[in-house]
């Protein structure tokens, strides 16, 4: 049995702390360690040469130093390394995977109109403020013209009339009569956004030519850009816009909201299959996605039918919404215990807690949690809060708002305690006479989210079967029975498409010599176990470490507890738990001074045991103070002017006992401990196909980089990026460069995407490479998350020439093959099985023409293993590749990646390396100070270097540096 050390504590009296002792004998495992490979002693090559003046000038001699020969990498010319040409979908047999059926969510378009004159028209509809209009609220204006221009002309037929929800109007074999090139102006009277008629102009004029559809007679694909000098491919590009628009119009002119591609339509209360309740106000609508998509296949045209689910307000009068609100706040949470699962407090409560008179303490609480849940501005109560007002013929004088609606109106309020609620206009209104309209929710908290993903969730018959409605729904999108579809001799298939899919083999996962998991033995594939086995290099808990807890849950015989289930786990994987030299509690409050305390207590014990590398935490309970406190020890322990140690945070989930934890939980906890204390679980052994990426010194780079813009509804101005790089051959440590960014106001409408300070991201990534393994890479895969389809060309060309000017600039024969690979989760494409006997397997592939995008070099991937809902396959774009990969090399490239996750045993949805992006975007978060102008914690002179104004995107982007500790090691995966 192992001793503890003395508890050191922070030298303050306190009272005696009983040891908590490790089970685990001193001795340890043997450990195995990869041999690395390392330069010694590089031959540096100089010349000198002599420049001479005329007359009697000085010798002047200058040192010309040559390129380090190691830099020399490949046989790239400059030519081809800065080379802008795209790889091209490859059409070549695969060898190593099954083929299987599968149906994806497409319905083929099985004709499409091949004569007629399609007449174009711009529209413009303002009222006197000149407001911008949401999509559905410019739907219901132009529907209110459309009716009276057609009563008006009674000839033309209104449903071979189309509009795009936005400005453009298009007419098929007729033109609108009165209106020509020089347009018209009409005004209208509609409903405004708060049921009140309003005065509107219309402004509408035909613009451009005809566009003929008899081009399509004489055209092959829709994509291909032939040499056909017969054909105009931007009227062709224009075909694909109207068809999109037709086949939306009748869903457009039905829907309640509209947003981008998503339609929803307002639902009877408590609908069990579309409307969910999710406390605080809000409810889950269910709609439906509709896009219309390309393909070279058998068919080229494609409609996209997806589920759709959105957070709304729930339409309810004020006082309602009151009371779902203020059941969670201070004083709803004491009077309705959790135990009770009141949903709803009752409107006498409700009246108590916002009475002033009462608590004045309590009520400025309340106050503050009412604000935070309501988006507008509370006013005195109507008994207390006063205006000037004037009758005509008499003087202006003073009046309480309950007095004015008595004398003005002659109705006495209800609740004249209850605050009133501030308009945009200043004006103060009671509550009672409030109603609140569904309005799309951007910030829900993560109960919420939870809740929402519950509800939503649909096993595949069940989403197949959802997909199958809404294009049997005549108010969504039933083609057969839209008039508009029919008058533009459009057809749409009633069935999904039914394609080929292949299913890639999976790698081993080799944990030592005497055990390893082979695909077949996989307890599902993608899903593994490593029960009874040792890590493939464990590492032991460093001799001096602290245990903090933060939980009120948590009594310190159940931290001790704790620590004994965890070191009997550390002891099957190899590794010696060292009891914790150090011990402490705090629980923390929700107000400001006891994080303060905490943060200056864990300082003065810092101080008092330098020595102290690593730090377990059990965090609080409660959310916000959770949150809180994770995010200020971060900085405290990562950050240049903290502590500089790694960390491991634990969440005590709800469904867990503080004094029982299950194996795989400690389990996965001793995953990221052992990574983290740079440690290794465990290593692939892949197919010869791809065995080049991951043999000893291999030479490939795998970077992940990613953009994090925060959560909707967050207030955060500014951006995170985040971007890491393997630093071994398995790859298992990882590189990692954190920067903040922030737009300017003369940035709007321009890309939010783009990594302003790419070159100098990708330079100290490499010379950290190189810095540590004695040789700089050879290969470069970059996977890139965040990115939307219409900024795949800027975004990758200015990140693509910042890494190539990265290269040279730390030496000029510096040529490494680069790969560029988009990874795109935000899609609305699903694979099913053939027989819907569940989800698809981990390692499926679709790399069909039948349906996948024409104009890039792409396929779907679902490398997970999903128990539960319906599982999303991540869609790859192969932007640009010197390594000139094959597309199986590719595909299992990625796939393998997916297995190299250091968090769990079982691959995930997208490659390590862009997940580690992910997280580390997420952990930049918690760095950021919301007090601060630009958004970050660090000051130039602590954890951050100064502001760098972005040398493209007109410099409007700032780009600034957030610098972690120096005494962590560089290539420490802390994000885990």
């Amino acid at each position: 049995m192992s001793v503890p050390q003395q508890p050191k504590g922070r030298g303050r009296p306190r009272r005696q702390v009983p040891e908590i002792r490790s089970l685990l004998d001193d001795s340890s495992s043997p450990t195995i360690r990869e041999a690395t490979l390392t330069t010694d002693n590089v031959l540096m090559l100089s010349a000198s040469a002599n420049k001479r003046g005329r007359g009697r000038g000085t010798h002047l001699r200058q040192q010309f130093k040559a390129p380090d020969p190691l830099w020399k990498v490949s046989e790239l010319t400059s030519e081809q390394f800065h080379s802008k040409a795209r790889p091209s979908q490859p059409d070549e047999p695969k060898n190593i995977s099954d083929e299987i059926d599968v149906l994806v969510n497409y319905f083929p378009i099985l004709d499409f109109p091949r004569n007629g004159l399609v007449y174009q028209y711009d529209i413009q509809i303002n009222n006197k403020k000149g407001s911008e209009h949401t999509l559905y609220r410019q739907r219901a204006l132009y529907q209110c013209w459309l009716s009276q221009y057609c009563h008006r002309y009674g000839q033309i037929d209104k449903f071979k009339i189309v509009f795009d929800n936005r400005k453009i109007i298009f007419t098929l074999d007729q033109q609108l009569p009165n209106i020509d090139e020089t347009g018209i102006t009409e005004k209208i009277r509609a409903l405004n956004k708060v049921n009140r008629l309003e005065e509107y102009e219309v402004c509408i004029k035909r613009v451009g030519d005809p566009i003929d559809f008899s081009l399509l007679n004489s055209l092959k694909t829709f994509h291909q850009m032939e040499n056909n000098s017969n054909i105009n491919y931007n009227d062709v590009k224009k075909i694909k816009q109207i068809f999109s628009i037709v086949l939306h119009e009748n869903c457009s002119s039905l829907a309640t909201y509209i947003y981008n591609r998503s339609f929803f339509t307002q639902l009877p209360l408590k609908n069990e299959h579309g409307y969910w309740d999710l406390g605080f106000g809000k409810a889950s609508w269910r709609g439906f996605y509709s896009c219309l998509v390309l393909a070279n296949g058998t068919h080229q045209l494609l409609m996209n039918l997806d589920v759709s689910h959105a957070v709304f307000q729930k339409e309810q009068s004020f006082l309602d919404f009151l009371c779902d609100v203020m059941v969670h706040s201070p004083l709803g949470k004491r009077h309705y215990p959790q135990w009770q699962k009141v949903n709803k407090a009752k409107l006498e409560d409700v009246l108590n807690f916002l009475n002033q008179n009462i608590s004045l303490s309590d009520y400025s609480g309340e106050i503050e949690f009412l604000l935070q849940n309501c988006q507008l501005g509370l006013a005195e109560a109507a008994s207390n809060q006063t205006f000037l007002w004037r009758r005509p013929h008499e003087k202006e004088r003073l009046i309480t708002v309950e007095n004015y609606y008595k004398e003005h109106y002659g109705i006495p309020l209800n609740y004249p305690t209850l605050p009133t609620l501030k308009m945009q206009n200043e004006s103060c209104v009671p509550m009672e006479f409030v109603d609140v309209k569904p309005v799309k929710v951007k910030k829900i908290t993560d109960e919420q989210r939870a809740l929402l993903c519950l509800k939503s969730s649909m096993n595949p018959p069940q989403y197949v079967q959802t997909i199958k409605a809404i294009r049997q729904n005549p108010e969504q999108q039933c083609f057969d029975q839209d008039p508009f579809i029919r008058a533009w001799n459009l057809n749409v298939d009633v069935k999904m498409l039914e394609i080929k899919a292949r299913i890639l083999p999976a790698p081993e996962i080799v944990y030592n010599k005497n055990f390893r998991v082979c695909g077949g033995q996989q307890r599902s594939p993608g899903v593994w176990t490593n029960t009874k086995t040792e890590f493939l290099r464990p590492i032991n808990f460093p001799p001096v470490w602290a245990f903090i807890n933060l939980s009120s849950s948590m009594s310190e015989n159940s931290c001790r507890k704790f620590f004994e289930e965890l070191s009997k786990v550390a002891c099957d994987r190899g590794i010696d738990c060292t009891s914790p030299v150090i011990y402490e509690e705090f629980y923390p409050q929700s107000n400001f001074d006891s994080f303060t305390q905490i943060i200056a207590e864990l300082k003065d014990m810092m101080e008092k045991n330098n020595e102290c590398k690593f730090f377990i935490v059990i965090l609080p309970v409660d959310n916000n103070i959770r949150n809180r406190i994770y995010g200020d020890l971060k900085k405290l322990c990562e950050l240049q002017y903290g502590f500089g140690i790694v960390t491991q945070m634990i969440k005590l989930k709800e469904t867990e006992r503080a004094d029982k934890w299950s194996y795989s939980r400690l389990n996965s906890i001793l995953l990221k401990i052992n990574t983290k204390l740079d440690g290794t679980n465990s290593i692939l052994s892949v197919p010869d196909v791809i065995g080049q990426f991951f043999s000893r010194g291999h030479q490939y780079m795998y970077v992940g980089v990613d953009l994090s813009h925060g959560a909707p509804g967050s207030g955060r101005k500014c951006s995170t990026v985040a971007v890491v790089a393997s630093a071994d051959d398995i790859p298992n440590r990882y590189f990692k460069e954190i920067y903040v960014q922030e737009r300017s106001a003369e940035a709007r409408g321009e890309s939010r995407e783009c990594v302003v300070d790419m070159k100098k991201i990708m330079k100290s990534l490499i010379r950290q490479y190189k810095e540590q393994r004695g040789y700089p890479p050879k290969a470069i895969v970059i996977y890139r998350d965040g990115i939307a389809d219409s900024e795949f060309d800027s975004v990758f060309e200015y990140e693509l020439m910042a890494t190539r000017e990265a290269c040279v600039e730390l030496a000029s024969i510096y040529r490494p093959y680069l790969t560029y690979i988009i990874v795109n989760k935000r899609h609305h494409t699903r694979f099913f099985p053939g027989d819907l006997n569940g989800n698809v397997k981990a390692g499926t592939v679709v790399d069909s023409h039948e349906v996948i995008n024409p104009t890039t070099y792409n396929f779907f991937l679902n490398s997970h293993h999903s128990d539960k809902g319906t599982s999303r396959p991540t869609h790859y774009h192969v932007l640009y590749d010197d390594n000139k990969l094959k597309s199986e090399q590719v595909q299992m490239l990625t796939y393998a990646l997916c297995y190299t996750s250091a968090r769990c045993t079982r691959s995930i949805s997208m490659p390590a390396p862009v997940k580690y992006a992910d997280l580390l975007a997420f952990r930049a978060n918690f760095y950021i100070d919301m007090n601060d102008p630009f958004n970050t914690e660090a000051s130039a002179t602590e954890a951050s270097s100064p502001v760098n104004e972005a040398v493209n995107i007109y410099n409007k982007i700032k780009s600034k540096r957030i610098e972690l500790s120096s005494k962590l090691a560089l290539d420490c995966p802390l994000f885990l």
